[in-house]
């Protein structure tokens, strides 16, 4: 029987993308939906009240002067929509934030954790109700606390260093973790780091034929790994005016991928690749994103036993 996911990545806090993943979900019939990592914003975006009914905001640089309920509220769906965090301060509690790394950290995870909650609250109210489950898991940019809020929901699991079996009887392994980047993420690590989880993951697995591996870090060298180059101050490298392009993905998940060939590899995390590719008998599939514009995008992926029937990349 065929069985059908709706996989997407890299949401980075955007409600917009959320939202319109749980519609798809609806919409394409699908039987489990699948996120592979990084799924918090990268900043809050302050909201400081001016005295009376006036707020002054500021987004991607831009001052917003809000005199009315309407326009406050409309500002913080804004801000969400493109992964940021409203938050409403007076001006002394900014000030005091400013000067308080410490205190300024403690309320980003908050406004992380709080906003991973609601959305599994939604899929709960909306999707779990149709017997789905969703499977989410964080990705090397997100902190290590959003673990234990996923728990906290019986219609969710997280696949991260584990295997769960699915519906359809397939098994589905995870990693949430990335070879080293140039910002030194929360769940970055080096290559043998890298080798160990997966050998890990492999043991798990009883059969690889049938096996989903939803590895947030893409293979080494695989079209869907590519991006721009970074000299050693992280600015754009370019030869000529053009924008030079170079592969950043795992050695160690290429390895895994090689060894232990799983029907399906599922990644994200670049960005600005996406696309489908196939090691071996393993299709891997990257869906990119586009979150900062409010755009989803995802792929739709039938399975049947141990084959992909056919899939595709889908924007909205």
């Amino acid at each position: 029987m065929m069985y059908r996911i709706l996989y997407g990545s890299d949401l980075h806090g955007s409600n917009a993308y959320f939202r319109k993943f749980i519609a798809a979900a609806m919409q394409y019939k699908a039987n489990a939906l699948m996120i592979g990592g990084d799924v918090t914003g990268k900043a809050m975006s302050p909201i400081i009240h001016q005295g009376g009914g006036r707020y002054i905001g500021h987004l991607f640089g831009r001052k917003e002067e809000l005199t009315t309920t309407q326009e406050l509220e409309k500002f913080k769906v804004t801000v969400g929509n493109v992964g940021f965090y409203p938050i409403i301060l007076e001006k002394d509690e900014a000030e005091v934030m400013e000067k308080d790394p410490k205190l300024l950290n403690k309320r980003f995870e908050q406004e992380m954790v709080g906003r991973v909650g609601e959305w599994m609250a939604l899929f709960e109210e909306k999707l779990a109700p149709q017997k789905l489950t969703l499977y989410f898991m964080p990705g090397n940019d997100d902190l290590f606390s959003i673990d234990a809020e996923i728990a906290m929901y019986p219609h969710v699991k997280n696949p991260d260093m584990t295997c769960l079996q699915l519906e359809s009887g397939n098994e589905l392994v995870g990693l949430s973790y990335c070879n080293m980047t140039p910002w030194a993420c929360e769940r970055d690590i080096e290559e043998p780091q890298m080798e160990e989880k997966l050998n890990t993951l492999a043991g798990m697995i009883q059969k690889p034929e049938t096996a989903i591996a939803m590895l947030h870090c893409p293979p080494f060298d695989s079209g869907i790994d590519v991006c721009p180059e970074l000299d050693k101050n992280i600015k754009i490298v370019t030869t000529g005016g053009q924008v030079i392009m170079k592969p950043v993905g795992s050695t160690a998940v290429r390895g895994f991928i090689e060894k232990v060939q799983p029907m399906l590899g599922l990644h994200g995390h670049i960005h600005e690749a996406p696309g489908h590719t196939h090691i071996g008998r393993t299709l891997c599939i990257n869906a990119g994103s586009e979150y900062a514009e409010g755009i989803m995008k995802a792929a739709i992926i039938n399975i049947e036993g141990d084959k992909v029937k056919g899939h595709l990349l889908i924007s909205g």
